[in-house]
């Protein structure tokens, strides 16, 4: 065979390899690397251990923590826009009684069987406190649920919805135990006026 059609080496496989892979196994080691250890746990070693990627790929793609922590805090943004989609698509909003047990449903799935997902994500959140150039990336973060929350209430109650859920899912992630369902329920029942809204369709 002409050079050309050998099969390729080891080392030339290895040359060839797609940057956006690499680059792409990089940010997903450092996300687990901060949902196991923590903003304070993640550095350039770490991430390369968890991943078993060399320390020089890891530096060559992000020069610095803050390179991985914002397209990471990015990532977990356009996940958060993609689950939405999805819900609007599988569960569209038609009642406030829907609104309410959806948002139940998230907060109690948030602190259980999705928690490793949701302290990634409130890692990256509350890394824009002391990152500025974070903030818009919050910003973003906190309007996509503004905007679904929109369709069934007004603006300044889903601003006050939105903070409460935020608050929920903190508390329960930090408590010593998980949060209660009927008391989750209750509470999002009361901030979407649930109840009025029930009393006033039925003329109460």
């Amino acid at each position: 065979m002409a050079p050309s059609d050998q099969p390729a080496t080891p080392s030339r496989t290895r040359r060839r390899r797609d940057p956006d892979a690499r680059k792409r196994e990089v940010i997903e080691a450092a996300e687990r690397v901060i949902a196991a250890r923590g903003l304070e746990g993640m550095t350039h070693r770490a991430v390369a251990e968890e991943g078993g990627i060399p320390v020089a790929s890891t530096t060559y793609h992000f020069a610095t923590r803050d390179d991985l922590i914002q397209l990471a805090f990015e990532r977990s943004v356009d996940d958060f826009a993609a689950y939405l989609d999805a819900l609007d698509h599988e569960q569209p909003l038609t009642t406030l009684t829907d609104l309410v047990d959806q948002l139940t449903d998230a907060v109690v799935t948030a602190c259980t069987t999705h928690r490793a997902r949701s302290v990634l994500q409130y890692e990256l959140f509350l890394a824009a406190l002391r990152r500025p150039h974070l903030r818009p990336i919050a910003n973003r973060d906190i309007a996509l649920g503004r905007t679904r929350l929109e369709q069934m209430l007004p603006p300044n109650r889903a601003a006050a919805v939105s903070a409460l859920m935020a608050g929920l899912i903190l508390h329960g992630m930090v408590g010593t135990t998980p949060p209660d369902r009927d008391h989750v329920h209750a509470a999002l029942a009361d901030a979407c006026h649930l109840g009025a809204a029930s009393d006033a369709s039925t003329g109460n």
